[in-house]
């Protein structure tokens, strides 16, 4: 069945009334008077709570997060994580069945004021299976800290309030504190496209400029590789190995169980987009790997300069 913001407003706050034990939230956008909303519902229940919203810079100074989400979680004694790819819209209930859909947590989400969005969600049960899945993304989100908040703050409050700013980020201060050992992966962190194709399918290639974070492949010394999901796997996993390398067949391997998606790719997709990764490093220029290729088989390396770096 699928509910409005208003019927999903309606649910979830009947289920968060008869929750036992745990909730957990993504939101990629949440409003301080949404959340003061939840933590009404909820009713001063002494259960676990754990939040996950995106919090870049220019979803704060937009307005569309309020930094006083991470006082009202402290203040109720809940976890609060970030992650700043965050985008999904999902409700936990006692680790059994969860609401999903396109409801952020703000007023406009869940239709708490009369200029609300038309939204859908669903309520269904969860398996094991996704139950894992949510649990190890939780597990590669950070969690929020009082010094790291600070921080985060005083960067809000000397940065000029915009609406619509393109290319506003935190500074690497933040950065480097937000970044997590990357041990899974979804295929949409992957790359679709070939970067030497002459004629690419414009969807995937949109989609391969979205994680480059550029409009056009003409902006790519614009780009930072440290902010590219599957780059920084493919470092961690080199760098686990003593000889910081892994020949191609170890890492199509490799690929193949990290990612969640269930079902699983085909093996052979797999290669396909292991062969993308390496062919956009190369385009890029790189120069944290490096490659050597023995007969047929190509073996792909960390340089020297990155393997006593934090990755």
């Amino acid at each position: 069945m699928l509910f409005d913001e208003q019927e999903l407003q309606k649910e979830l706050s009947i289920s968060l009334s008869e929750c036992k034990n745990s909730v957990v939230i993504f939101s990629a956008f949440i409003k301080k008077a949404a959340f003061q909303w939840f933590i009404d519902q909820v009713n001063e229940k002494k259960i676990e709570v754990v939040v996950v919203a995106r919090w870049t810079l220019l979803d704060l100074l937009s307005g569309i997060s309020d930094l006083e989400v991470y006082e009202l979680c402290q203040s109720q004694g809940w976890t609060f994580k970030v992650d700043q790819r965050n985008h999904s819209k999902l409700y936990l209930i006692d680790s059994s069945f969860a609401f999903v859909g396109s409801s952020n947590l703000t007023g406009a989400g869940l239709g708490l004021h009369s200029k609300s969005n038309f939204e859908l969600s669903m309520k269904g049960n969860l398996s094991e299976i996704d139950l894992t899945k949510v649990n190890k993304y939780l597990d590669s989100c950070i969690t929020m800290t009082d010094e790291l908040y600070a921080e985060m703050v005083a960067i809000y409050n000397n940065s000029e309030k915009v609406k619509i700013v393109k290319n506003v980020i935190w500074p690497e201060s933040i950065t480097s504190l937000l970044e997590q050992e990357v041990d899974h992966l979804w295929v949409d962190d992957l790359f679709f496209t070939n970067p030497e194709e002459s004629n690419p399918n414009k969807e995937h290639l949109q989609h391969d400029l979205e994680l480059l974070g550029i409009t056009q492949l003409s902006d790519k010394e614009n780009i930072n590789s440290n902010q590219i999901r599957s780059i920084k796997w493919l470092k961690c996993q080199l760098n686990k190995e003593e000889s910081k390398s892994l020949k191609f067949g170890a890492l199509s391997r490799l690929l193949h169980n990290a990612l969640l998606n269930d079902p699983k790719p085909y093996r052979k997709d797999v290669i396909e987009l292991q062969k993308n990764l390496r062919k956009w490093i190369k385009y890029l220029e790189l120069d944290e790997f490096k490659f050597e290729t023995y007969n047929v088989s190509e073996t792909i390396y960390l340089t020297d300069e990155i393997t006593n770096q934090k990755l």
